[in-house]
């Protein structure tokens, strides 16, 4: 079969988790499969409500029906009109979704006549791509894209707000529209697959994780710092590291890579502690090694939706620190076996980081343990899964 991945491409440009999820899936369809595969992206501002309406829209305006099959696997990919629509699901727009701010309304009221017409076509039965024209329509009137009448009234400036209730019922609407078509849905994890609201009512989402794309790891040596490597983002917890490692001895070190728009409060939270070092971005070749010389990996984040780190450190042979409520991140750690999977605070994580750092022996155990593990993670299981009978 000849198969596009459509995705969208970060704005400003972030080299991620989906990113190297893309790139891993596309190498294994052209290198292992009698498929040939290509991806297809377009930008993804999200930084107004503007912007996230106009990407729905252009990804809802692709015309990919000259290819045999499409996958998707994060919004507004899914907007792409396909007989043949494999949906893998990384996650929604989530701060539209279940990490939308619990004191906004779920909806939007108003009595200006131009909104209330377009939340009349949100909330209507009517599902269609026809429908799905006239709300972009309606959009720009709103916003002055396309508009060919001045408005009788100004629009309530909240009803721009985004996170806020107009951006997220037009977004579910849209979500609702382009998953209509799908044939096939599976998740990147339980978690995932198991948000309310992700997937269609009674949809069958089957959960398949995928594979690292780094191939090759190092022999792991005995190092003793912690390690962990994260964009620098409030849910990804990296104070909740910082502040474990403060309470540890002195010949503690952790390791930070990545970067990302929390990075200055953290080196404020680090201080001047010697043992907690930022490396900023690191490629693939220094990563390989920081998890050989690790004694273990933290990665503590919160609801993650599957969290390939966890998976990189258990393939380099180490054990990894997670928490009760990092989603994705803690389905493949056993507890005790292939690491520690302890309450998200720093009292707990600074007791996990204690019994790796004072016994080596154990830490290496629990790596070889966790490699096994990792093994059993393939992108054939993925492909099995998304591609099975579609090709007939």
């Amino acid at each position: 079969m000849e198969i596009i991945i459509v995705a969208p491409c970060p704005v400003p440009l972030v080299i991620g988790g989906a990113e190297r999820l893309w790139s891993g899936l596309l190498d294994h369809l052209n290198r292992n499969t009698p498929h040939v595969a290509d991806i297809i992206k377009l930008p993804g501002a999200e930084r107004n409500f503007v912007e996230v309406v106009d990407s729905y829209r252009r990804f809802s305006e692709l015309d990919l029906r000259n290819y045999e099959l499409v996958i998707s696997s994060k919004y507004p990919g899914w907007m792409t009109d396909h007989p043949n629509h494999v949906c893998y699901m990384l996650h929604p727009l989530r701060g539209l979704y279940d990490t939308y701010p619990r004191h906004l309304p779920p909806e939007y009221e108003t009595r200006h006549p131009e909104i209330r017409a377009l939340l009349g076509l949100l909330r209507g039965s009517d599902q269609s791509r026809d429908a799905l024209a006239e709300c972009f329509a309606r959009v720009g009137r709103l916003t002055g894209r396309g508009r060919r009448r001045r408005l009788g009234l100004p629009v309530p400036g909240d009803a721009y707000a985004f996170p806020g209730p107009l951006i997220r019922e037009i977004v579910h609407f849209c979500d609702r529209i382009g998953m209509s078509s799908v044939r096939r849905f599976a998740a990147i994890s339980e978690s995932v697959a198991s948000r309310p609201g992700y997937f269609p009512p009674g949809a069958e989402v089957t959960a398949v994780h995928p594979a690292p794309n780094l191939s090759v790891f190092h022999p792991p040596r005995e190092g003793a710092y912690f390690f962990t490597v994260s964009r620098l983002d409030a849910p990804k917890r990296i104070d909740l590291l910082i502040e474990a490692t403060k309470q540890l001895g002195a010949d503690a070190e952790l390791r930070i890579a990545g970067t990302g728009p929390d990075g200055g409060r953290l080196r404020e939270l680090a201080g001047s502690d010697p043992r907690i070092r930022f490396l900023g971005f690191v490629g693939d070749d220094a990563l390989l090694d920081l998890y050989a010389d690790a004694r273990a990996v933290l990665f503590v984040p919160f609801e993650e939706d599957f969290g390939l780190v966890t998976l990189e450190a258990m393939r380099a042979a180490k054990p990894v620190v997670t928490a009760t409520d990092s989603g994705g991140a803690s389905e493949l750690v056993t507890d005790g076996q292939t690491g520690l999977i302890t309450d998200p605070n720093p009292d707990a994580i600074a007791r996990a980081m204690a019994t790796l750092h004072r016994d080596p022996a154990l830490a290496k155990t629990m790596g070889e343990r966790a490699r096994d593990r990792a093994t059993e993670v393939t992108w054939e299981r993925v492909c099995a899964v998304l591609l099975d009978g579609l090709d007939r």
